[in-house]
């Protein structure tokens, strides 16, 4: 008979652990453009320096994800995470002391190799140790009090920080956060090296594993790339230069856009936890999960593409209507995206898949900040980079539901 993990007996409190360390994540990694209506006059740096500011974080995020989400599926994984997030930290703090574009791309730049381990080993530590009928209520608490608050608080509280005290006191308080976290994490993270996967019953249970070869020619691997490449051109478009827009397209103060600006993240936090919830109940039903992952994937991002183009209308009521409806159904695409790779990866490569998932569907990271800031500065509006945005959704919600299929 199997043995239970030993991670599996009080699964929820490393959940919450993973959930503040995506909080700070996605605080940190938001943080340059909360400043930016500050710090470019300050220091006069142009709209297309930003632009390939905020897309250097992308460009070493998204290719060390390759390989961290190997060492997840090798090594000790709590080890690796604890190194991604003192690096991550140390260059929050760096960032406080710049005074030109090449220090802060710098900073940017190592920022990304940090946050890189954040998702490759998240998912290997949840396909350890929560089972199947449970991971979307898992992953949907990281993805809405992570990837949503996150960004949220760091808006809201970032701007009114900056108004009081300025840009770098911003950046410091952030990364002293991050050191801290550090301290729960080495006292209670278990060590997963050699853990094996758990089952609804909490006992371990033996799982092959997907080599790199057999990854590469499955149809649902490069599905679910394109798909992420689509809904993450949208996803970074808003959460590099929505305050941007709100300030300088919406005429908002800063205090303003740091309230404003803080709903788009707030809303998706209801409809990601929603819909994980409503996943495991399906699942646990006898719904495939998969296919029931992958509807509300397609679901979601065809609404939101449909709807964050809408934001451009000139009346600001039903702009903003518009940018929160989209932020919605937004919501509903993030609440199963991770739990659908786990499901397709199963718990031995759940790190690799990840990771080079991520490494490719970042690839707009990098892409979607630098032709926004040409756009804006081409045109001196916002008009195409959303009708952009839109039809890349539409593009991943095509590649989630024609390429995902489940494969035995």
């Amino acid at each position: 008979m199997s043995s239970p993990h030993p991670a599996a007996a009080r699964p929820w409190g490393l959940v919450a652990l993973l959930v503040v360390g995506m909080t700070i994540s996605f605080f940190d990694r938001g943080n340059l453009s909360v400043a930016a209506p500050v710090i470019g006059p300050e220091l006069g740096i142009k709209p297309t320096e930003f632009g390939w500011l905020f897309s250097a974080f992308f460009f070493t995020y998204a290719f060390c994800q390759i390989g961290v989400g190997w060492l997840c599926d090798r090594i000790d994984v709590k080890w690796v995470y604890a190194g991604g997030f003192l690096l991550w930290s140390a260059a929050t703090l760096g960032t406080a002391a710049m005074t030109g574009f090449a220090g802060f791309l710098t900073m940017r730049l190592l920022l990304g190799v940090g946050e890189s381990v954040t998702y490759p080993a998240t998912a290997r530590i949840l396909a350890v140790v929560i089972p199947e009928h449970r991971r979307g209520l898992a992953n949907s608490l990281i993805d809405a009090f992570g990837a949503r608050i996150g960004p949220a608080i760091g808006i809201a509280c970032g701007a009114w920080l900056m108004a009081d005290h300025g840009w770098r006191s911003l950046f410091i308080i952030v990364g002293v956060a991050g050191l801290i976290w550090l301290v729960p994490w080495l006292l209670f993270a278990p060590r997963l090296r050699h853990a094996e996967p758990v089952t609804a019953t909490g006992a371990a249970s033996k799982a092959p594993g997907i080599g790199w070869r057999e990854l590469f020619r499955r149809r649902a691997f490069w599905g679910t790339c394109g798909g992420l490449m689509g809904a993450n051109y949208a996803w970074y478009f808003v959460l590099t230069w929505l305050p941007s827009y709100l300030v300088n397209e919406r005429h908002f103060s800063l205090k303003s856009m740091g309230v404003i600006g803080a709903y788009p993240f707030l809303i998706m936090v209801l409809p990601s936890l929603g819909g994980g919830m409503l996943a495991d109940r399906l699942i646990a039903r006898g719904g495939s999960p998969v296919r029931t992952r992958q509807r509300f994937l397609v679901i979601g991002l065809l609404l939101t593409s449909v709807l964050l183009p809408l934001t451009v209308v000139s009346d600001l009521n039903w702009a903003l209507a518009a940018l929160f409806t989209s932020c919605f159904t937004l919501g509903v695409y993030a609440s199963n995206l991770h739990a659908l790779t786990q499901a397709l990866a199963g718990p031995a490569a759940a790190g690799r898949w990840t990771g080079l998932q991520n490494a490719c569907g970042n690839i707009p990271g990098f892409v979607a900040p630098v032709v926004t800031g040409w756009i804006v500065a081409t045109t001196g509006q916002y008009f195409a980079a959303f009708i952009a945005a839109g039809a890349a959704c539409l593009v991943g919600a095509v590649c989630f539901g024609l390429l995902v299929t489940e494969e035995k």
